[in-house]
């Protein structure tokens, strides 16, 4: 997708405080991710996310050279925008710094926070998904500790910055791996 009208398109979303459906993995055309544009850059964007039952779930930094589809507008952009306001929803604040690169700034501040993130990386045209925390960053080289649902650690992941996809902050589903993880035994 051309990256100015792209950009256009988020700009407008935003301004409106609109719903926009973003389509990012060409091997999955029916997944997608929805929400309010917080931020665009001119190589990234912030979401605030929403679950399909229209509530607050978290942000979301993800490449715009991967975004091949946005949707504004349409009767389920305007449902999801009337239910969350019928719900009262709003969204954490997310503060992440917009100098340099958003990825590296989202992991340091993950890092800094001991916040659970999810990370989707690109693996030979397959997406991985990462859920944890971020354990080390050293220059372009991340190490994260990835946890099942249960918050039982599949132990440490090693990667490279530049196979990033995107990154999920605050969602609902890590919200529930952070208490797991910080709760203490049942024994």
């Amino acid at each position: 997708m051309d990256r100015e009208i792209l950009c256009r398109v988020l700009k407008k979303a935003m301004k409106a405080r609109t719903m926009v459906y973003i389509y990012n993995d060409a091997t999955k055309k029916d997944s997608w991710y929805v929400g309010f544009v917080q931020l665009v850059t001119k190589d990234y964007l912030v979401l605030e996310t929403v679950t399909r039952l229209a509530r607050a779930d978290g942000h979301l930094i993800i490449r715009l050279d991967l975004v091949f589809r946005a949707d504004t507008g349409g009767l389920s952009g305007t449902r999801m925008e009337r239910l969350y306001a019928l719900h009262h929803e709003q969204h954490e604040r997310f503060d992440v710094s917009t100098f340099g690169n958003l990825f590296e700034n989202g992991l340091q501040m993950a890092l800094a926070h001991k916040a659970p993130i999810s990370v989707d990386l690109d693996q030979d045209d397959e997406r991985e998904t990462l859920n944890g925390y971020v354990r080390q960053i050293a220059k372009d080289h991340i190490v994260m500790e990835d946890f099942d649902d249960n918050a039982n650690s599949y132990g440490e992941i090693h990667f490279e910055r530049a196979s990033i996809v995107d990154v999920q902050w605050g969602t609902r589903d890590l919200k529930n791996l952070d208490l797991l993880y910080r709760q203490e035994s049942w024994d």
